[in-house]
């Protein structure tokens, strides 16, 4: 265990056994740090209960006023599904995710009170490019996600049919991602990629923030490139939940860039939010004062 500092933090380094790795038993699969209100445990794709590896990512999210985890416990949240992979502490409250022989990144820096700020770098191959971001929940009562259009009202958004209505455009993105049609799709819409199904939905890309309720909780994620973003969900994504009896969500996002250098070092910057909700006011306030925080930053 390392000492904590003078803010009162605890990091601990969770040696776990390897499962789908002959790493040896000495190997560090995932990192546990507590600071402020939050619980967070950060590992990579190794088997860690599923049955499968590749959830690397948030296996655990908890806030001292709600002490379950908010991912479903066998998979995780914010997973690229990007492996092999190995995961290693870079300071007190920051952890990062290497992908093996890639230059590409996944960093997660724990801020109190309430705060992650997640960090994607890898180079563009091309003038377009992608990249997408998982998250299971663990039995939200709510299992729909909110957004704001750009009359500035807030609006839910949730289909009951897996693979139906599932992404939410940015106001600004004039030609929506092309479709990858197959003979025999899985879905209607003429793909094997759920998230490729448009729900029609919209929201403003100046104010690019969605988020989700557990209970008297609200857990948030804010994008710094609203142009680029598609969140998108699934209704059962994240599993059953026998304890619950219903299914578990999946509140998920992508991103279609466009206007690329290949070569170029490309940054997304996110901040997930986890605490008590109080209302779409501070909701939107918390994406402000975040945007206001980068600008500092940049200056």
């Amino acid at each position: 265990m390392l000492r904590p500092s003078p803010i009162a933090f605890t990091v601990l380094l969770t040696l776990v056994a390897a499962c789908a790795q002959d790493e040896g038993d000495d190997a560090v699969h995932s990192i546990t740090i507590e600071l402020g209100d939050l619980k967070v445990i950060i590992g990579d794709d190794t088997d860690h209960g599923a049955g499968k590896a590749g959830y690397e990512g948030i296996w655990h999210l908890s806030h001292t006023a709600r002490e379950a985890n908010i991912f479903v416990p066998v998979y995780a949240g914010l997973i690229a599904h990007r492996r092999p992979c190995s995961v290693r502490t870079i300071s007190d409250t920051a952890v990062e995710i290497q992908m093996d022989g890639q230059t590409t990144i996944e960093r997660y820096e724990v801020k109190a009170p309430h705060y992650v700020d997640y960090t994607c770098i890898f180079t563009a191959g091309g003038e377009r490019g992608g990249w997408n971001d998982a998250s299971y929940m663990n039995g939200p009562a709510d299992p729909g996600i909110y957004l704001i259009n750009t009359d500035g009202e807030w609006f839910r958004h949730y289909d009951p049919e897996h693979g139906s209505a599932a992404s939410v455009l940015p106001s600004s993105m004039t030609e929506p991602p092309p479709i990858s049609k197959v003979e025999n799709p899985r879905y209607a819409h003429g793909s094997n990629s759920f998230a490729e199904s448009l729900s029609g939905l919209t929201f403003d890309s100046e104010k690019a923030v969605y988020y989700g309720r557990f209970d008297y909780m609200v857990l948030i994620y804010m994008f710094e490139k609203g142009d680029w973003v598609i969140p998108y969900m699934s209704p059962s994504g994240g599993g059953y939940n026998k304890e619950l009896g219903r299914s578990n969500p999946a509140w998920d996002f992508r991103y279609y860039m466009t206007g690329l250098t290949p070569g170029e070092e490309v940054v997304l910057r996110h901040r997930v939010v986890y605490k008590p909700f109080v209302s779409n006011e501070d909701v939107l306030a918390e994406y402000d004062a975040w945007l206001a925080e980068l600008a500092a930053a940049e200056e």
